[in-house]
């Protein structure tokens, strides 16, 4: 029953999580940290009697460099994407969260990227590191609403990823995850059982805007906010919502 599974995945994971953390902050670099976690994600998701299937990934580039961005609706979303996804990425993370002794370290193994959300002066700063990261050679992973809640709906979509991949000139790459919200709705701390279910959406090229639209920073911002709004739409359309935020 549903107490018998939320029984099981608890125990999971406080099996697993302490091993785990400090396994991965002793990995000698992001990419074998994200191994382990890979492993361990989909042990315990596994585990837990909870399945993930993934659709798309013939959409994934060939050529690594991208930025990929994801709706969020729990805590569980990075768990079931370091689980599904094929290769190693780089999470964009708040910055307060840099400076938490679990969350910070953990992060930084895994080879984060961490910006100020909340203050404008950082904003230039934040979007041309955001840019410089991208052009590394794991996809930047971002969750563009920045928070969550208990809906269904994605919340409005930030402009920060959608701006570094404008100036760096990369594709963007919907990713539509389907049931964490279910599992782990936000105010729970007791799981449910639900399949899990990422798409993969196709990539959405930068499209510069034409000369006689301004210069460049306006052609980066044209670029930014149609990629910003055809990724939501996309991930709208797999996710079978119909209503705006």
């Amino acid at each position: 029953g549903s107490m018998l599974f939320g029984l099981r995945a608890v125990l999971l994971f406080w099996l697993l999580a302490p091993p785990v953390w400090l396994l991965t902050v002793l990995m000698p670099s992001p990419a074998a940290a994200w191994a382990l976690c890979h492993r361990a994600a989909r042990t315990l998701l596994r585990g837990a009697g909870v399945a993930v299937a993934v659709h798309g990934l013939e959409h994934w580039p060939s050529d690594p460099p991208c930025v990929l961005v994801c709706n969020h609706g729990s805590y569980l979303d990075g768990v079931a994407l370091v689980a599904a996804l094929p290769r190693p990425c780089a999470f964009v993370a708040k910055q307060e969260l840099s400076v938490q002794f679990v969350a910070g370290r953990f992060l930084r193994a895994l080879g984060a990227v961490f910006v100020e959300r909340f203050d404008a002066r950082r904003s230039v700063t934040d979007s041309k590191q955001l840019a410089q990261a991208a052009r590394a050679e794991r996809p930047l992973l971002v969750f563009p609403e920045g928070t969550f809640r208990r809906d269904p709906t994605p919340l409005p979509f930030h402009l920060g990823a959608f701006m570094a991949a404008a100036q760096a000139v990369l594709p963007v790459l919907p990713l539509a995850l389907a049931g964490t919200l279910e599992v782990l709705p936000d105010g729970r701390w007791w799981p449910r059982r639900a399949a899990l279910t990422l798409h993969v959406e196709p990539p959405i090229e930068p499209t510069p805007a034409s000369p006689a639209e301004g210069p460049e920073a306006t052609d980066a911002l044209h670029a930014a906010v149609a990629m910003r709004d055809a990724a939501r739409s996309a991930i709208l359309r797999r996710l079978g919502v119909t209503t705006e935020a």
